[in-house]
């Protein structure tokens, strides 16, 4: 049976890791689990040196200062004993056979990279309710204005694809070979896109496969992991971010999709998040003062917006 080393960087995120670690080690291609412990004051160390001490197939190490996302992915798959590595979070949960499917579509389909749809669910919604919700995402999966992939599309079967949603599945050497670009800080924007784009430069196929779900959940103020960072210092890295990525990946981007000027395509971006970031502003505002639901506030403003 092919085995797969699960890596899961983690900052201050405890309640999610506790559920997460044992959910990864129940599937049957699972041998180990590397948990990298980035900067965590929240009892997380604790709870992994403990859980690797009952269960030899949880591993970890530990960063002791926050080194971000990208240098946290590198280290755990410089430790991953396994053939295969799996990109795993710290918020994941999975679809029935999830690494059964992706592994059998990935020997269909030769892909060097392979990553299954990745719905994001609201803490109250479940996982149908996010299921059909995401179903009615129309085309195309990867938008080639924006260079954004609908990380939970239902598209029509498997396709090679130019970027993929985070949770990604290959050879462990594929993945110690392209390396995750440690450069990119902050809320470390960019550095999925960036590690795809670079493993296409390098030559590898890189897969969508719908037909194994992850979930992510939508987490109400959080202000664990890379959501440590927010409001407009967060803005401020994912533009930074940005411009390097496009910058790094020009000619790529260039040849595969159609942003137009760079220059023009970074400003509208900073223009679109801005507004963005003054949205949920409004929205968390009006929810404050007449008590409206967030979702009734989002729909008032969108309304009164257009």
């Amino acid at each position: 049976m092919t085995e797969i080393s699960v890596v899961i960087p983690t900052k201050d995120r405890l309640p999610y890791l506790r559920k997460t670690v044992p959910m990864f080690l129940a599937q049957q291609e699972v041998n180990e689990v590397v948990v990298v412990v980035d900067g965590c004051s929240d009892g997380t160390l604790e709870y992994i040196k403990a859980a690797s001490e009952s269960d030899p197939r949880i591993r970890y190490t530990d960063n002791v200062t926050n080194k971000g996302l990208p240098y946290s992915r590198n280290r755990g798959l410089e430790l991953a004993q396994c053939e295969y590595s799996f990109t795993g979070e710290d918020d994941l949960e999975l679809s029935e056979n999830f690494f059964a499917t992706l592994l059998a579509h990935l020997e269909e389909t030769g892909a060097d990279l392979i990553s299954g749809r990745n719905v994001f669910r609201g803490e109250r919604e479940s996982r149908a309710e996010a299921i059909a919700r995401t179903d009615r995402i129309p085309d195309p999966s990867v938008n080639g204005r924006t260079l954004m992939v609908h990380v939970d599309m239902k598209t029509a079967g498997d396709q090679e694809q130019s970027l993929l949603p985070a949770p990604m599945l290959g050879r462990t050497d594929v993945f110690r070979k392209v390396r995750f670009d440690d450069s990119y800080r902050g809320n470390a924007w960019r550095e999925e896109s960036d590690f795809q784009l670079s493993a296409r430069e390098a030559g590898y196929k890189l897969v969508y496969c719908p037909h194994a779900i992850s979930f992510n959940i939508e987490i109400e103020n959080d202000r664990g992991g890379v959501h440590a960072t927010w409001g407009l210092k967060r803005l401020g890295w994912q533009i930074r971010n940005n411009w390097r990525f496009v910058q790094k990946h020009r000619e790529i981007i260039a040849r595969e999709f159609n942003v137009g000027n760079p220059y023009v395509y970074i400003a509208k971006f900073a223009t679109q998040r801005y507004s963005g970031l003054v949205f949920g502003m409004l929205v968390d505002w009006k929810q404050q003062v007449f008590g409206a639901p967030r979702s009734a506030a989002k729909l008032f403003l969108g309304l009164f917006l257009m």
